[in-house]
């Protein structure tokens, strides 16, 4: 008598959300037991396997046939490269991130994504299978909002505040990706989550019950379609499990969590940890806001913020401003005065500006190389 193998930990949130891969090696949407939906990816992420030795011979394909154009036309052909190879692996789209440097500037902001464009056409890759991630800056979703009518879709990126997510609507944005955890908490621990109930007690997450509570309320008003969130920057798998419970339609997941939880076997234990699982809601499908509902243990976090403290008026930010007008002057004042997001994105664009010197560094060695 055989017994049935009980499913990992992965396929159980497969089944209340949607797993998504944040990683453009192959290699790891190939490991799983079931494809993704989309691929997402950033300078760092680009940047490390674009180094990996065994795929040395991509990059210096890229840099023989684009390096008269600029190490930065080399780096979105390498990376535009690797989300053709992955298409095949996934079900939904690969995307690609706007450079830190450009997104203050819309029309930086422009000519990279059209260079992306250009990049996955010559990849045969479509426009309805992929995306470009842009930073949630005033100047950054007014460009946004263009691609939108070109037909070009974006995810607005970098996102710690209801303003940056009402504006991401306004552009058009198919997909937003809030941040849980800021990405200096990865350097210093005093500033990670430690509570072992995330879905209550992180401090991003009234945040987000305020983003997907304006969109159901902006989808119910308008009958319009609102950007579906693909949550990023999950620290832990216990985290992973709270953002499905908070809501998010999607979790894009690094590798080595990835590995994690599918080698952590879907038991009683499991259910013990997380017993959001016990007995989940069904898996939201399109129209994903409409009869949106936030849990009723979450309701509370309708009347706090704890980034702003208990300072906070109470007062959601408005859907009758128009955030984007004048390069998105509204949205970027907005930015200006909440210190929690002024702090959270600088971090994110070292963070990311830091793999683009790397990058840069590499390419423009192999360049003079060939040249010499």
């Amino acid at each position: 008598m055989t017994t049935e193998k009980r499913p990992s930990l992965l396929e159980a949130l497969e089944r209340v959300c949607n797993v998504d891969v944040d990683a453009i090696d192959p290699k790891v949407s190939t490991k799983m037991p079931f494809k993704p939906h989309n691929q997402t990816s950033n300078q760092v992420i680009c940047c490390n396997t674009m180094l990996q030795p065994e795929y040395r011979d991509i990059f210096l394909e890229n840099v023989k046939k684009y390096g008269s154009q600029g190490w930065e036309e080399v780096f979105n052909r390498v990376s535009v490269r690797f989300c053709a190879d992955n298409r095949k692996n996934i079900t939904g789209r690969v995307l690609v991130q706007v450079s830190p440097s450009h997104v203050h500037d819309k029309q930086q902001v422009l000519d990279q994504c059209h260079a992306y464009d250009r990049a996955f056409r010559d990849h045969g890759i479509t426009r309805d299978q992929y995306a470009i991630k842009i930073a949630s800056t005033g100047p950054g979703l007014a460009a946004a909002k263009i691609l939108t009518e070109e037909g070009i879709r974006t995810l607005g990126t970098s996102m710690f505040s209801l303003p940056q997510a009402i504006a991401a609507s306004q552009a058009g944005c198919l997909f937003v990706s809030p941040y849980l955890n800021e990405v200096a908490a990865y350097e210093d621990d005093s500033l990670m989550h430690k509570g072992d109930d995330p879905a209550m007690t992180h401090p991003m997450a009234p945040r987000l019950v305020h983003i997907l509570e304006t969109y159901a309320k902006m989808y119910q008003t308008t009958g319009k379609d609102q950007p579906l969130i693909v949550i990023a920057s999950n620290a832990n798998i216990g985290e992973i499990i709270a953002t499905a419970e908070l809501g998010c339609q999607h979790i894009t997941i690094l590798a080595h969590h990835l590995e994690e939880l599918q080698d952590t076997t879907f038991d009683d234990a499991a259910l013990s940890r997380y017993p959001f699982l016990k007995d989940p809601p069904p898996k939201r499908q399109a129209p994903y806001y409409k009869d949106f509902k936030t849990r009723d243990r979450l309701r509370g976090h309708m009347k706090i913020d704890p980034l702003i403290g208990p300072t906070w008026d109470g007062k959601f930010a408005s859907t009758e401003t128009d955030w984007l007008a004048n390069d998105g002057e509204a949205l970027s004042k907005a930015i200006e005065a909440d210190q929690a997001v002024v702090k959270k994105l600088k971090d994110v664009f070292k963070a990311f500006g830091d793999a683009d010197v790397k990058a840069k560094a590499a390419i423009e060695s192999e360049i003079a190389h060939l040249q010499g």
